[in-house]
């Protein structure tokens, strides 16, 4: 029901007859241009980059960026980021980051996104942002009787509060709110509805929920932890307060990425073992609501927090292969190198490439490509040549050089890597930075020919389904003509463990049954042989 609420108050506030997409910097060179041109029902659309603005909404309009730390709006140290002021009812704010309010003061006039109607009606909306580095985080004043759905923001490391609400009625699902200089969630005015679902509040500087005793206040399935003067706080002076039983709270660790990575890419929840379900798995992995399907990437149970953990796991290859010598002199030099993707699926996938290096003491760099998102047709292969700087400065050693693809950044599904030494030496530097270059990865430019994979006459191996499975999954395949067929399963080492078919097989479609039940959880490969025909696919069995 309140999945239903949710996409009726997008349509309340997008749909009309005559909108119009207003896209900056292409047609309008500032956002807020391109708000001041738009009607009730338009979307301004903001093209990746820096936009140092102070952004007044208007009535009905959405504001839409490239994403996360892609877009962002950069409020200059002045005022507020971001402001929707009296008489906007209606709204849709999505897709951006937003950073670098004014750093002083009270509120307003410090805050990366404001919205304040001063009505008893509206729907207004802010979904996966980004808001750091301000005053506070968001903050909604005078709703009245309006909607505020506030879904998948990182809310991080802002000089006071992360959220605030006042009155009206607020739906606070799946964000991720910490490691800000006071609370997580700050309602000491009292009044109004929050219902707070799937969020992690982790490592504020004081509170993590710190409520008022007049605000009904729904609290549920939230990763409440490590708040530095109090999880659960209430009341004039704060004293804590024990959530319902069985509400699903819980108070642990969240496990982020973390370093290397920045911006709202520490904030992933992380699971190192994949699929084997030990102290590596986040606590927030299918730790949420289970009644609904909020935003769970993979079907799964809900995650807490914005940026859960993608447990898909696809048939799909990367292959690193070196041109050239890879030695790096010491003033540094150039790595040259082909990057081949294989969709082994017989249906398309949406795929991130990254590239990470092992420096010689151990710790991880970068990304230094990526992520790129592309889309790869059915059984299709796609390959790339690229150069890799390595700066002068860069210490002498062994270093790796690591490709991944799957779901960035937590989860690749397959990798290739190769060594480089950079030399020690007193060349002076003619290199100044790890940049890449090459053939684009732009999904427009890549040409696709079909993967040759020993199926000259129409072999074809669909796929287990589902996958991931526990403990049961089915693979299908078809035959062209009449053939002697095995069908067998391997561990990730190459281990046979079981043999399901190993026969005469009729042309046509077959499927075969493959239980786990005895086996660990892991990795497993599917190798299918029909004559001099062979194909093969990667399962994941969980437990």
């Amino acid at each position: 029901m309140r999945q239903c609420l949710s996409i009726l108050a997008i349509l309340m506030v997008v749909a009309t007859v005559n909108s119009t997409v207003r896209n900056v910097p292409q047609q309008y060179p500032t956002i807020q241009a391109g708000i001041n041109a738009s009607s009730p029902g338009d979307t301004v659309l903001v093209a990746p980059g820096v936009y140092v603005e102070n952004v007044q909404m208007l009535e009905g309009i959405s504001l839409i960026g490239s994403g996360m730390d892609k877009t962002i709006v950069d409020g200059g140290g002045v005022y507020n980021v971001i402001t929707s002021p009296y008489g906007v009812l209606n709204l849709v704010i999505s897709d951006l980051s937003v950073r670098n309010s004014e750093q002083s003061g009270s509120a307003p006039g410090c805050i990366g996104i404001h919205l304040n109607p001063n009505s008893s009606s509206g729907t207004k909306i802010v979904r996966r942002c980004h808001v750091y580095n301000c005053g506070h985080g968001i903050q909604i004043w005078n709703d009245f009787g309006g909607t505020a759905f506030i879904d998948q923001n990182v809310i991080d490391n802002n000089l006071f509060d992360g959220f605030y609400p006042y009155l009206g009625t607020v739906y606070l699902r799946n964000n991720t709110i910490v490691d800000n200089g006071r609370d997580g969630y700050n309602d000491w005015s009292g009044g109004g509805n929050v219902i707070m679902m799937n969020n992690v509040f982790a490592s504020n500087a004081r509170y993590g929920i710190l409520r008022h005793p007049s605000t009904p206040v729904s609290i549920s399935y939230n990763d409440v932890w490590n708040n530095a003067q109090g999880n659960y706080m209430q009341g004039s002076p704060p004293q804590p307060f024990t959530p319902a039983p069985g509400t699903g709270e819980i108070s642990t660790a969240p496990l982020f990425t973390g370093a290397p990575y920045s911006g709202h890419d520490r904030y992933y929840v992380t699971w190192a073992n994949f699929p084997t379900p030990d102290s590596s798995k986040s606590p927030c992995i299918d730790a949420g609501n289970p009644a609904m399907q909020y935003y769970d990437l993979d079907g799964t149970r809900n995650d807490i927090g914005a940026l859960g953990y993608d447990q898909r796991v696809h048939d799909v290859e990367i292959t690193l292969a070196p041109v050239g010598i890879w030695t790096v002199p010491s003033g540094g030099g150039n790595l040259t190198y082909d990057i081949s993707v294989q969709n082994h699926e017989a249906v398309s996938q949406t795929i991130q490439i990254w590239i990470m290096i092992t420096l010689p003491n151990g710790n991880l760099y970068g990304p230094v490509v990526g992520p790129v998102q592309i889309n790869v047709p059915p059984n299709a292969s796609v390959t790339r040549q690229r150069t890799q700087s390595v700066p002068g400065s860069a210490p002498p050693g062994t270093y790796w050089y690591k490709a991944l693809v799957g779901s960035y950044p937590t989860h690749p599904w397959d990798s290739s890597m190769a060594s480089f030494i950079k030399q020690a030496g007193n060349d002076a530097p003619s290199i100044g930075d790890w940049s890449s270059t090459g053939e684009s990865f732009d999904a427009s430019g890549w040409e696709v020919q079909p993967v040759i994979t020993s199926q000259p006459h129409g072999i074809s191996l669909s796929g287990a389904y589902p996958n991931p499975f526990n403990p049961t999954t089915v693979i299908s395949y078809e035959l062209p003509a009449a053939n002697f067929v095995n069908l067998s399963v391997y561990n990730i080492v190459g281990k046979k463990v079981t043999e399901l078919v190993n026969g005469m097989r009729e042309a046509g479609s077959h499927s075969v049954t493959f239980d786990g039940s005895g086996l660990a959880a892991g990795v497993y490969v599917y190798r299918l042989t029909a004559g001099e025909m062979t194909a093969s696919g990667k399962m994941v069995l969980m437990k």
